[in-house]
């Protein structure tokens, strides 16, 4: 036996069922203008929370003009050569802290979690084969304890918690991506596909687009995505992890149905332009639903972002509802709809009510969908979140009470994350897609999964 692994062997016989402590972590938000020392703040804010170990992986967020070469190097003077990805979102999030202008970071440390990290700059030329190329990459750099790794999953296989496995696999995907800017629309769904034609549709993919202010939308701008001293302008990065910790996924929107079914019955563009709805030009069928004249419509869809507040709803083959909000008139007379996802012709579709009211209920759902995943209710070590800037910007004052209900429905964690143009989720068990007007949320649990979900 290798040197090392006989106090390997000792120390492993004493884990028994959900060891606790298996995972540290800890969070750090700064609001500095200058972004060398915003990044070293939050850097050393979330570092502090580790007691002195090595982080796994930081997770780090920003938002407004910062410099990505300055906040590089802030946080390569705190994070040293660890792991750490992030990237510009329209704001970031800190609990129920909105910041229009600021840096976040997450740091997560675990003997029990082990990590491939691949990124690459112009990914949009081909986005499904980058994204196999990165996945790719990811899993090669993946570095695994040949001896734990494979104790833990014996020790689940020993109890015979076969459904658990199967239910809560030891591994998962984090993908960040560059979000739409025009005329470039959204990639991911081609990202999701990507990935999944390296490791299969079933393991669970969580992440989300990095984008600009909204309010930057009309303006030149770039959208960075940092990787560990790398800065991307058309950025990709993947996560591949292998785990023995318990961990959990869920998204929701909230948004209600109004209405009858509708179908999509003509498309261009590979579905990013919606020109008929039920046989009428897209435009005609939306403003004869919200009782308004076309010509409203058309300046109210800008102006109003009206398409946001009542955003088309597709049924997938589960009965669930995938939201594609913001659509912009387009095409002669503004005819069609252009969205930053695209459409598939022949899709069943709802218009949705995207009221405060009914996207305040995502919380309480997320919560739920959760607890049942794990077949318990735990306080999560850490929070993770990706939220649609449609969802900001129809909530406005009201989003930050939107945080505040899911981080009391989730034991009161520490939540970190930024709002984005194009969520990646899945709800728990469930296949990944792009989604729109969501909360998304990963959740990391301080605990083994061992004996879990029996």
């Amino acid at each position: 036996m290798e040197e090392g692994m006989i106090s390997k062997w000792v120390k492993l016989q004493n884990v028994k069922d959900v060891k606790e402590g298996s995972l540290v972590s800890g969070g750090g938000m700064s609001e500095n203008a200058d972004a060398y020392t915003a990044a070293k703040e939050a850097s050393q804010q979330a570092l502090a929370k580790l007691n002195g170990k090595k982080p796994t992986i930081s997770y780090v967020f920003f938002s407004g003009d910062y410099d990505p070469y300055e906040l590089t190097r802030g946080l390569k003077e705190v994070l040293g050569d660890t792991e750490y990805v992030g990237g510009l979102g329209d704001s970031v999030i800190y609990d129920d802290k909105i910041l229009e202008k600021g840096v976040v970071v997450s740091c997560v440390q675990s003997d029990f979690l082990h990590i491939g990290v691949a990124s690459a700059d112009g990914f949009s030329n081909d986005a499904f084969e980058a994204a196999r190329k990165v996945a790719k990459e990811a899993l090669a750099k993946l570095s695994i304890d040949s001896y734990v790794d494979p104790y833990m999953q014996a020790l689940r296989m020993k109890g015979g918690n076969i459904r658990g496995i199967v239910k809560i696999p030891p591994y998962y995907v984090h993908v960040f991506t560059t979000g739409f800017k025009l005329p470039k629309m959204g990639d991911e769904n081609k990202i999701i596909s990507g990935i999944a034609d390296v490791t299969g549709r079933q393991i669970p993919i969580w992440g989300g687009a990095f984008e600009t202010s909204i309010e930057n939308f009309n303006k030149k701008y770039e959208i960075y995505s940092l990787h560990s001293g790398k800065v991307y302008k058309d950025g990709l990065i993947v996560i591949f992890s292998v785990t023995s910790l318990l961990y959990a996924y869920s998204i929701a929107h909230g948004a209600k149905r109004v209405g009858q079914l509708a179908v999509v019955t003509k498309t261009s563009l590979d579905g990013y332009v919606i020109d008929e709805i039920n046989g009428m030009k897209t435009t005609d069928w939306y403003a004869e639903r919200l009782n308004l004249s076309k010509d409203k419509f058309i300046d109210d869809a800008v102006a109003l972002g009206i398409t946001q507040r009542w955003p088309l709803g597709m049924v997938d083959n589960l009965g669930n509802i995938v939201v594609r909000g913001g659509g912009i008139p387009t095409g002669s007379n503004n005819e069609s709809l252009a969205f930053a996802a695209p459409v598939p012709e022949g899709s069943a579709i709802f218009l949705m009510d995207g009221d405060t009211e009914n996207l305040f209920e995502a919380s309480g759902e997320i919560s739920t969908n959760i607890n049942n995943y794990i077949e318990e209710k735990a306080d999560p070590s850490m929070v993770l979140i990706t939220s649609c800037f449609t969802r900001r910007n129809v909530m406005k004052e009201d989003f930050a009470e939107d945080m505040r209900k899911l981080k009391k429905s989730m034991g009161n964690p520490t939540i970190v994350g930024f709002t984005c143009s194009g969520e990646i989720g899945a709800k728990e068990g469930e296949l990944a897609n792009c989604h729109h007007l969501t909360d998304n949320i990963f959740v990391f649990y301080s605990r083994l999964l061992i004996n879990k979900t029996e």
